[in-house]
Order: structure tokens, then C-alpha cells, then sequence
């Protein structure tokens, strides 16, 4: 099959309005970026152009054609005004150029097309992993359906906290009965987006652009909050409660680590190493943080490619460069063992990162391009649940056997933001985050077959 017989075929398949708005795409992000050449443009285009969008029919499409190198410029031009380094959300990384970006794309994207289509009139690809045990997915529409819910947390009574970064409240959500309360900020423009509970069931919650951490106490409906003077990313509580830490998202030279004393409210800052490239311009992007068993403050560079680790009692702090370049280390965890579990969003990789002997060991996913985005240890049984941006798909690793299990999402362009793992019932709540979304805001539940979860 030609090209131009493939857009014909994809055209038709697609008639019902997937390369416009609808959210029934037939093929996941993944189908279309397997058709791009692989290597480090590859993977930096996925970190610049794919962090917060599907990458999809609805963006390789314009209408019933391809998108042309005249209206690629135009798109990429325009979302490097939005989000280029030199913006106010700079998250795509200098050197980013419009006219390039648009050449390689629409050299290539055609073979992809080519791929896709022919894809279409087949019976499609085996099941991706090993067979899928049986699960239950239920997923839950949030009040405002244009929306962007950020994080998730489970409390002690099983309810789902949930950041909405657009809608500016934190939702606590029922699972059984669906029925989702919207706790008010008193904030204007709060723009929450991590939260942690600590020990006594508090909600910590970062408030982006007004620049603050907030605590929320259930038991008296109180916030109290914290100014920082930088635009935070990610949240941890230590296990007694009394520091909470927190990242600069786009601080550069330094790169700064904060922690906040939570009984006298003196914020501290730590500075990091500076970047040997990314400090001048862009910046590294700093991203997860998460606290060790022994305390030892970890932190990821989204395309800095680094780890970062921070020893509170001597204020030390090394990085570690991830062996393949571009990966994009996002949203990592620590067992309970003090072993890192890395998703390499734009290297399709789960990356385990040994302190103790700074080696790091990689495991391929079983879909390509799958873009892992977040990865949580199940506290139970220590399996990693992995949630990605561009398979539609949830993953579960088992370290002893080096297994993937898969598990598909009912809804197409499910861009895994967030997860967490329920500690009581072994549920994986899920947030879907992506920006534009193909869908109203929603959150989902993923619960395993009893005799499957180990």
C-alpha cells in the first residue's frame, strides 16, 4: 500500500471525527510515534512536544490530510511562545527550532501513516506482556469536565483526593458512590498540583503559580499556608511530619531542593550542582522528588537527565547521569530498600537505580513508545506499577521475575499523570492529565482479580 492509498484508508477509518476532536482514535500515540526514526532526536522530540499531549490522529491530522511543513511551523512556533525556554513555562528545551522540528516531521510521518493504516486492516498486534490477569477498570468523571486533575491521593477512610490544577480546588472523591466534594482553596488562582498526607491525615498541597505549599486539616476544614518564592513541582513529608520538601520546576542555576520546617515555618533552600549544559539556557527542568526510607532526599531532571541526591544531615548533594541520553527520568519512586524505580518517559524504559552500588539496570516496556510517565511500588507486595502517555495501557513489573503484566484503560489518549496504590484495598487510582485532553476530566480506579494479586 502507497501513502497516498494509506491516507485513504485512514481517512475513511477515521471519518467519525478521530483526527479532529473525537475521542474514539483508533490507534494509541504509540502507533504513530513507532513510525518515526529512533535515536536521540526521536527522544528529544518526545520530551519537548509530548509531555503534555497525546501525539495522536488529532495532531497528525489537519482535517482528512496530513499535517503540512507550513502548518507544522505554525504549531510548533506557536507552543514554543506557550512553553520554550524562554517563556513563562519552560518546559521545552532551547535549541527547539520551528522549521526543523517541521521538516523531520513531515519527512517521516507519511511512513508512519503508511504503518498506521496498514495496522488498521489488520487483526492488530498481540496482547502486549504477559497475558493480563483479570481487572476491573472503573473510571469516574470529575465535576469540571475541562479540568486537568494533577495528583492523587488515597486517605485513611478510602477516598480519593485529587488536585484539579485547572479548577483551582482539591475534589474528594467517594468511590462508592462517585460523588466528588470540591474543597475550596482560599487562594485565588491556586493552581494546586502535588499533594502528600502526612502521618496524621493532613493534606499537603503545592499551589503552583501563587507559590506556596499549603496544609489542609480535615478534622477542623483549616488551610494554613507557606510562602516559597519559586514555582514548585513535586511534594514529600517526612515520616515524622515535621519537614515537608518540595522542587523549583524551573529554577536552573542553581536548581534549588526546599524544605520547610513545618513547626517553626523557616523554609531552607539546597542548592544543586549546576547543570554542565542545561544551566545557561532552557534549564534541566527539575521533577519527581521522593524521600527514601533513611531520609535521603531524591530528585529527578526531566531533560537535565539526571538524579539528583540530597543528604539532609550534611546538606551533600550528587547527581547521577542516566546511561543513555535524552531519557527523561519523570515521575520515579523508592522501595523500601532505598532502590529508585526511573521511568525513562522518552527511552520506553523502567530504570532501576541502585544507591548502594550507583549502578542502573534497564528494563524495556512491552509496548514501543509507550511513554512511561510515573512509576509507584506497591507497598504490599513491592511490584512497580507503571503509567504511560501514550499506550492506553497500565503496566505492573515484578522485580523477582522481571515481568511486565499489561492493563488497558477503557479510554483512548489516557495520558497517565499520576497514580497511587491504595495500601489497604492493593486499588491503583489513576489520573488522567493530559492538556489538551480527548475527554472530559476523569479519574480511574484499577482494581486486580484477587487471585492475581500475588
Amino acid at each position: 500500500m502507497n501513502v497516498g492509498a494509506a491516507l485513504l484508508v485512514a481517512t475513511a477509518l477515521l471519518a467519525s471525527g478521530a483526527a479532529g476532536t473525537s475521542t474514539t482514535a483508533l490507534r494509541p500515540s504509540a502507533w504513530w510515534l513507532g513510525g518515526l526514526p529512533d535515536g536521540v532526536e526521536k527522544r528529544r522530540f518526545i520530551l519537548d512536544c509530548t509531555g503534555c499531549h497525546q501525539f495522536n490522529e488529532t495532531r497528525v491530522f489537519a482535517g482528512d490530510s496530513l499535517r503540512s511543513r507550513a502548518r507544522w511551523e505554525q504549531d510548533v512556533a506557536r507552543m514554543l511562545r506557550y512553553a520554550g525556554a524562554d517563556s513563562r513555562f519552560p518546559v521545552i528545551a532551547a535549541g527547539r527550532d520551528s522549521v526543523a522540528t517541521a521538516a523531520w516531521l513531515t519527512t517521516h510521518l507519511p511512513r508512519a501513516a503508511l504503518a498506521a493504516a496498514e495496522s488498521f486492516m489488520s487483526d492488530g498486534p498481540p496482547p502486549p506482556g504477559a497475558a493480563p490477569p483479570a481487572a476491573d477498570v472503573r473510571e469516574y468523571d470529575l465535576p469540571v469536565a475541562s479540568d486537568l486533575p494533577h495528583d492523587v491521593a488515597v486517605d485513611a477512610r478510602g477516598r480519593v483526593l485529587i488536585t484539579g490544577m485547572f479548577s483551582h480546588v482539591v475534589m474528594d472523591l467517594d468511590p462508592a458512590t462517585g460523588k466528588v466534594e470540591q474543597v475550596s482553596i482560599p487562594v485565588a488562582n491556586a493552581n494546586p498540583r502535588a499533594i502528600e498526607l502526612d502521618r496524621d491525615g493532613n493534606w499537603w498541597v503545592l499551589l503552583g503559580r501563587p507559590m506556596q505549599v499549603a496544609r489542609y486539616e480535615p478534622a477542623q476544614s483549616r488551610w494554613k499556608t507557606w510562602d516559597i518564592g519559586l514555582y514548585p513541582h513535586s511534594v514529600a513529608v517526612s515520616a515524622d511530619g515535621r519537614s515537608v520538601w518540595f522542587n523549583g520546576h524551573f529554577t536552573r542555576d542553581p536548581e534549588l531542593i526546599g524544605r520547610l520546617d513545618v513547626e517553626t515555618g523557616r523554609v531552607d533552600s539546597f542548592p544543586v550542582p549546576k547543570h554542565p549544559e542545561l544551566a545557561a539556557a532552557g534549564g534541566p527542568v527539575p521533577y519527581e522528588q521522593r524521600l527514601a526510607p533513611d531520609g535521603t532526599v531524591w530528585m529527578s531532571e526531566l531533560q537535565g537527565n539526571r538524579i539528583v541526591r540530597l543528604d539532609p544531615k550534611t546538606r551533600r548533594v550528587r547527581t547521577y547521569t542516566l546511561p543513555v541520553p535524552w531519557s527523561g527520568p519523570r515521575r520515579f519512586d523508592v522501595d523500601g530498600e532505598g532502590t529508585l524505580w526511573i521511568p525513562a518517559y522518552a527511552n520506553n524504559q523502567l530504570v532501576r537505580f541502585d544507591p548502594r552500588r550507583e549502578k542502573f539496570t534497564a528494563h524495556d516496556l512491552p509496548v514501543g513508545d509507550a511513554l512511561p510517565y510515573i512509576a509507584r511500588v506497591d507497598p504490599r507486595d513491592g511490584r512497580i506499577w507503571i503509567g504511560t502517555a501514550a499506550a492506553d495501557h497500565v503496566f505492573r513489573f515484578d522485580p523477582k521475575s522481571a515481568r511486565f503484566e499489561s492493563f488497558a484503560l477503557p479510554t483512548r489518549g489516557a495520558t497517565v499523570r499520576h497514580l497511587t496504590v491504595d495500601p489497604k484495598s492493593g486499588d491503583v487510582w489513576l489520573a488522567y492529565g493530559a492538556s489538551p485532553a480527548l475527554h472530559p476530566a476523569r479519574v480511574a480506579r484499577l482494581r486486580v482479580a484477587r487471585s492475581s494479586r500475588g
